[in-house]
This record gives C-alpha cells, sequence and structure tokens, in this order.
C-alpha cells in the first residue's frame, strides 16, 4: 500500500561533520592556548571576607592587567566625537588617566545615555530570590545549589549544582542571576545588591582568563552570547559609580573584547546555537560600537542572521528544530537583534522583519487553547499569550489580538480555525478560539535538525473544555541517562510500539511541503501520514500509518494501519495528562473528573485489546510527564496491546465532553482491507458514518448507496455528504461530494488568506 505523498522529496544533505570537528578542535585547543598566552594569569588579590570589589582602583587594575588595558585602549576607536580626552590620555601613554576619562564618557556622553533602555530587554528569573543570592545561593530550572568557593575566595564557576548537572553550570554563569540583582536594587536601593553585583563581575572576569579548570563552564557559546545581553543591561542600566564601579567597567569592557573574538571567529556551526551566537555579537557591535571592529562584528552577525532565516526556518515559519520552545528562543535572537537595530538607529532589513512575522504566525496559530505553546520535541509548556499580544500591535496583526485575547479583542481570523504547517509537516485542529475550544497537535512531519529531536511521529496532542488530556511527555532534563532515553524515545509519546520497539531514525528536514494528505473543511479536519524509519533494532519489517480525522466540536477519529511482514506485538500508548484521572471501562478508557474536561478513548477493531494503566514506573521506564525542564510527575498511561498475525488496520474513537463523558457506540463496519468505517452514535442519536480509505484508488461502499472514491469521507444524519480528498458517488455515479486538493492555506501578512 503505497502511503507516502509522491510531491515529498527528502533532504540528504551533510550535517556539517567536518565543520563540527574543527569547531570543536578551536574551542578545546585554540581558545585556551590564546587565554594562556595573551592574556594575563593573575588574579585580583583579594577575598570575599577581607576585601571589596566595589573599592578597586583603576590604578591597581592597570598595575595588575597592563597588556589587558593597554589591549583595550588599542582597539577602541578614539577619534569618535566624545572619546577626545580618552586619545589624549592615549597618547600620553597616560592608562589610569585614561581609563577615567573612558568612565566619564559612559557615564555622561549622549550616545550611551541613549542605550540606557537596553536595560530592560532582558528579564530577570522570577523564582530565584536576590536574598538568597547574596548567600551564593542559586536556583536555576527550578534547582537550588550552594555554589562552593575556591581557597582564594572566588567563586567556582563550573559547579553543577545538586543534580550534577552541567546545565546549571551554564546557566550561573550567563548572569542571569545579576538581572534579579539588578531589579532588586532598581525596586528597593539597597546597596548590597549593586555590591554582589559588582563582585560577582570582578570575580568572572579575572577567573575566565586564570582558571583554566573552569574554562568548560564559562568559555561555551550560548553563554557568552548570553553574558553579553546580560551586561549590556547592567552595564547601561547602572550609570554612576556608586552603582558600576570605575574599576569593573574597565574591566567589563576589556572582557568584551575576549567575548567578541570567541563570537566572531569560534562561533558554532549552525542551528539556534548560531543564531544565539550572533545575536550576542550584534549585541557587543550595537551596544559597544566605540570599538573598531564594531561596524565588521555587526556585518559579520548580520551575514549569519540572515543566512540562517533561510537554513532554519521552514517558509511556513517553523523553526527547524521542531520544538516549539527552540522556535520561541531563535525567534527572540532575531527580534532581539531587529529591536536593537532599531534603538540604534540602524534599518532592520525587510527579509528579518517578514520571517519575524511568519515565526509570530506560528506562535499564535498553533497555540493551544490555554494560551501555551506546543509540548514537542525538547519543549517546555511555554506561556506565549503575552508574547503574540505584544507582537499583534507591532505588527498590526488584529488575528493575533483575537486569539491571544479569546475573541475579546481584534477580528476573528477568516477561514476555518484549524490550520496546517506544511514545511514543519504539523496539523492544528480547533472548534474555535475560545479558552474551553478544543485543540489537538497532529505530528505528521519530519524528524527535525539538530540535538532536541524526539522519536515521536504520528504523535497526537489533545486539549478540550479547559485542559490538557493526550498530552506530550516533554524533555525533562539532558543528563544521558535512563529518563532521558525515555522521554525523548517513542515510549513517552502517543504512538505505537511494534514488539516493544519505537521508532528510530527519519528524515530529519523536508526540501517541498507535504500536499495531498490533510484537508480542512468547514465540518472536520482529515490528516494522514507514515512513519517511513526503521524501527529500532526490530527484526524484519514494519510500518506505521496514521490518519486522524477531527469532526469539528465534536470527537476525534484515529485510524491506524501497521504493515508487517510477519506476526507482531503492538502497544498503542495514550499519555493523559497529570490531572486526570484514568479509569478502565470494558476496552476503553476514560478521564472522570468532575465538572471539567474528561475524555473517552474507544478502540475499533477485530482484535483483542489487553490494557494496562501505568503510572509512575520505574522498570521499564513509564508514565511520567515534564511541563519544563527539570520538572517531572507521574502520569496515566494507557497502554494497549495486541498480537496480529499479519497487516491490520484499526481505529480509535477519543470523544471529549465536560464532567461525565457519556457512553459511545462505535461499531465496524464492512470496508476493504486497508481502509475502515465505523458508526459513531450515543445513545438515542443517529449515528455518524466515518471512513477513511489510506489507499485512495481502492472504492469502499457507505451507506445510502454512496462510494468513496478517495481518503475520507463524513456522513452525519440532515447534513450533506462530506469528503476529503476525492468524491462520493451514487450508485448511478453522480458526485454528491468532491474534494480537488483544496487545502488549507495560512494567513499572511495582515490576516489575509
Amino acid at each position: 500500500m503505497q502511503l507516502c505523498p509522491q510531491s515529498i522529496t527528502f533532504s540528504s544533505e551533510p550535517v556539517f561533520d567536518a565543520e563540527r570537528i574543527l569547531n570543536k578542535a578551536k574551542k578545546t585547543v585554540v581558545w585556551p592556548f590564546v587565554l594562556a598566552t595573551f592574556f594575563e594569569t593573575k588574579r585580583v588579590a583579594y577575598t570575599a571576607q577581607t576585601a571589596s570589589p566595589v573599592i578597586l582602583s583603576l590604578a591597581t587594575v592597570y598595575e595588575t592587567y597592563p597588556r589587558r588595558i593597554r589591549r583595550l585602549f588599542a582597539q577602541l576607536d578614539l577619534d569618535r566625537p566624545g572619546l577626545e580626552s580618552v586619545k589624549a590620555a592615549v597618547v600620553q601613554r597616560q592608562w589610569v588617566k585614561a581609563c577615567e576619562a573612558l568612565v566619564n564618557y559612559y557615564e555622561t556622553h549622549d550616545t550611551p545615555q541613549r542605550l540606557k533602555a537596553v536595560g530592560s530587554r532582558y528579564r530577570a528569573i522570577a523564582y530565584m530570590l536576590p536574598q538568597q543570592i547574596l548567600q551564593d545561593q542559586f536556583t536555576f530550572q527550578k534547582h537550588q545549589g550552594t555554589v562552593e568557593r575556591h581557597p582564594n575566595g572566588q567563586l567556582n564557576w563550573a559547579h553543577c549544582g545538586s543534580n550534577n548537572d552541567r546545565e546549571w553550570a551554564w546557566f550561573l554563569n550567563r548572569h542571569y542571576h545579576l538581572l534579579n540583582l539588578l531589579m532588586a536594587y532598581q525596586r528597593t536601593g539597597n546597596s548590597a545588591y549593586v555590591h554582589c553585583i559588582n563582585h560577582h563581575l570582578l570575580d568572572w572576569i579575572t577567573s575566565s582568563f586564570s582558571a583554566p579548570k573552569q574554562w568548560w563552564a564559562q568559555w561555551r557559546g550560548r553563554e557568552v552570547a548570553m553574558r553579553v545581553m546580560h551586561w549590556a543591561s547592567l552595564f547601561y542600566s547602572l550609570s554612576s559609580p556608586d552603582e558600576l564601579t570605575p574599576a569593573v567597567r574597565i574591566l567589563m569592557l576589556s572582557s568584551l573584547l575576549d567575548h567578541a573574538l570567541y563570537l566572531r571567529h569560534l562561533h558554532t556551526w549552525g542551528a539556534n546555537w548560531l543564531c544565539r551566537e550572533m545575536n550576542g555579537l550584534a549585541t557587543i557591535a550595537l551596544c559597544w560600537s566605540e570599538f573598531k571592529q564594531s561596524s565588521q562584528w555587526l556585518h559579520s552577525s548580520m551575514e549569519h542572521m540572515l543566512r540562517e532565516l533561510d537554513r532554519q526556518v521552514y517558509p511556513d515559519g517553523v523553526h527547524k528544530e521542531l520544538t516549539s520552545h527552540y522556535h520561541r528562543i531563535v525567534l527572540h535572537d532575531f527580534k532581539d537583534v531587529a529591536e536593537l537595530l532599531e534603538l540604534t538607529g540602524n534599518p532592520v532589513p525587510d527579509k528579518l522583519n517578514a520571517r519575524l512575522e511568519q515565526m509570530f504566525n506560528y506562535l499564535a496559530y498553533s497555540m493551544c487553547p490555554k494560551g501555551r505553546g506546543v509540548l514537542n520535541n525538547d519543549s517546555d509548556q511555554d506561556y506565549n499569550r503575552p508574547l503574540i499580544r505584544n507582537a499583534a500591535i507591532r505588527y498590526q496583526r488584529p488575528d493575533w489580538t483575537y486569539i491571544a485575547s479569546w475573541g475579546k479583542a481584534g477580528n476573528q481570523p477568516e477561514k476555518e480555525p484549524s490550520t496546517v504547517f506544511p514545511w514543519a509537516g504539523q496539523v492544528i485542529s480547533r472548534s474555535g478560539w475560545d479558552t474551553q475550544a478544543h485543540w489537538s497537535f497532529f505530528d505528521v512531519g519530519p524528524l527535525g535538525i539538530n540535538y532536541h529531536i524526539h522519536y515521536d511521529k504520528l504523535h497526537l496532542s489533545i486539549a478540550a473544555h479547559g485542559r490538557h488530556l493526550l498530552v506530550d511527555s516533554g524533555r525533562y532534563r539532558y543528563i544521558r541517562d535512563q529518563a532521558r532515553q525515555y522521554f525523548r524515545n517513542s515510549a513517552s509519546h502517543n504512538v505505537i510500539l511494534i514488539d516493544g520497539k519505537g521508532q528510530g531514525k527519519d528524515t530529519e528536514k523536508w526540501d517541498t511541503p507535504m500536499s495531498g494528505n490533510y484537508a480542512i473543511t468547514p465540518t472536520f479536519d482529515f490528516a494522514w501520514g507514515t512513519f517511513d524509519g526503521t524501527f529500532n533494532r526490530l527484526q524484519g519489517k514494519a510500518k506505521h500509518s496514521r490518519a486522524v480525522v477531527y469532526v469539528r466540536d465534536r470527537y476525534w477519529v484515529v485510524v491506524d494501519h501497521i504493515e508487517t511482514d510477519r506476526p507482531r506485538t503492538i502497544e498503542p500508548l495514550w499519555h493523559f495528562h497529570p490531572s486526570c484521572t484514568v479509569a478502565v471501562e470494558g476496552n476503553s478508557v476514560v478521564t472522570t473528573d468532575p465538572d471539567v474536561g474528561n475524555l473517552r478513548i474507544v478502540p475499533a477493531s477485530l482484535s483483542a485489546w489487553t490494557i494496562n494503566v501505568v503510572s509512575g514506573q520505574q522498570n521499564p521506564v513509564q508514565g511520567w510527564w515534564s511541563r519544563e525542564y527539570n520538572h517531572i510527575v507521574p502520569n496515566a498511561t494507557a497502554v494497549y496491546s495486541t498480537t496480529v498475525s499479519a497487516s491490520t488496520t484499526f481505529a480509535w474513537v477519543l470523544y471529549p465532553a465536560k464532567g461525565k463523558v457519556p457512553v459511545v457506540q462505535v461499531d465496524l463496519l464492512p470496508a476493504p482491507a486497508g481502509a475502515i468505517r465505523l458508526a459513531i452514535a450515543q445513545p438515542g442519536e443517529a449515528p455518524d458514518e466515518i471512513a477513511v480509505c489510506l489507499n485512495s484508488h481502492q472504492p469502499v461502499n457507505l451507506a445510502g448507496n454512496l462510494t468513496l472514491i478517495g481518503n475520507c469521507a463524513v456522513l452525519q444524519a440532515g447534513k450533506p455528504p462530506q469528503v476529503a480528498q476525492g468524491s462520493i458517488l451514487q450508485t448511478n455515479k453522480t458526485v454528491v461530494a468532491k474534494h480537488p486538493s483544496r487545502h488549507s492555506r495560512l494567513p499572511l501578512a495582515g490576516g489575509k488568506v
């Protein structure tokens, strides 16, 4: 049975292995050599208990780091207006006086004063308390830890937290915590907060070129870039010498040269990291344009970013890593640079603005009813409503305003509420735009590029009546252990295991959009796809195809086809949100929580299913859910299981309701091999008939002497027959319904479709 749309071609582009190897060599060999050879390795002689960086003099800074200070002035454009006194001191080789003049320039001159707006561009970590930071206690990704100090009193910037997670150390080196202190100081005026900011900046800068055992944590591209962005906030928010001391300001400027050198020459090969690193390089170029090479840095960063707009983002606006969380991160990088260009009086390329609008459009139209982003691949359940509300103003998109306000403002989007992102292979079905609406996410697309992939093609997530019901399990954390394997692999998704095996490698990205396998109509949505890769360590050959029919505002039908060359044990998985209480009723499972959204799953199959509801299982790992990094809770997972002797087709009816879910009668009707017909009815109602045929060349007889020639038919009492990807004929060959491959079209700029 041919299931793969013929219009799709798959990419076999190499993944820059040579470039990655060279890049790693530069970072592990060249950069340490540069730090050890060209920069002084002395440290300022102080401890946390006996000395204060606040009173460190510029004379001491120059005496300790003369080469570093002379290098700073050699890299400044001393002919810029406002730097006349700096240049005069440099010409006379009066280095301390030059430092004083440069500090005065940044504290008083008009140009840097205009950059004070940079100070409000980035947000602190809400759950990290400033008083705890003063005690060397930090909270990153919901895990608190106390950073130990070295014998000389300096912080251990390679501390990995209570979980021994390198991510924790990298978060420490991004200097989020300094933004917490900055905002606490702005709110309270407590000088202890700025004292700590100065202390940590001096500590970090002086150890960054003198403590090799910490360099793995201090000098990684993502941290280099994010530190630059956070330093810009500190540098321009703290303009008084009582806030940011002259010594620390000069050392920050000298260290920014190190950061620029790293980002310009040691940036990574691609994906979201490169966007973040180029954001950092552009930030140095635009916020500290006094550096001689600032125009070169800006040109290099923009050249990379404009190229990555095409390399990393599909024409439908979806980032190619196919994780909504990292889509949002890359969007922020592009957005930050665009806003900084505007702030500094530079033009924003039209291409950048256009692609930003497409990327916002994806977040708006994929957002679930409660305002959260899709939880797919390595994602968190990000709250995207405020982001979309603000973007709607910038891009004059009243349709986004409508979506983000739950229909209380703006203009309702044209066409049906469901949409398809054909390059990403993502189908979003919904009944409306309010908080109680039905919503689903069906993944029929490629695997995704880079590290953050999950093996979950054909996964389906569902929300209805105000809460999530069927879920993706999330990402948990990046420590390479058994839990990480679970969250990445098929077992944590709503897919099918074959002989206990999950999906393996698949196509990472598409070179053309999908077509011919989806349709959005006023009354129902239809889409199907096939996992074309191999199942891990599976004997013989097997293939899984899945179709999803959403009858708008009523229910979902899932049709699965397993093609196999031998008998198999198959295990369809249904993961429920942790808030769901799950019960088994006969061959169906149902959630039973009062006065909230619930879901009943009813199988339609000739096979006899065994059902096991698993929650919080350790061996094998099953029944766990993660809302965000480092968060993990048990969740009920319905594991269906049966044995099949040959290729088989079966279906599921997913019926949502608020409060008690009614009993739904589902009957299998006669259909040819590879197709399925269902009669679906609540007690006292006339049944709907749903027919799905993934082999569109094969006719399927329907009730009322009708015949389906195509993929999907929906017959409802009192309504005309509906069809997707084909026609419905009467006995005399008269066409009563036709759907000539009319696909959903994405809203374009201005809300047009």
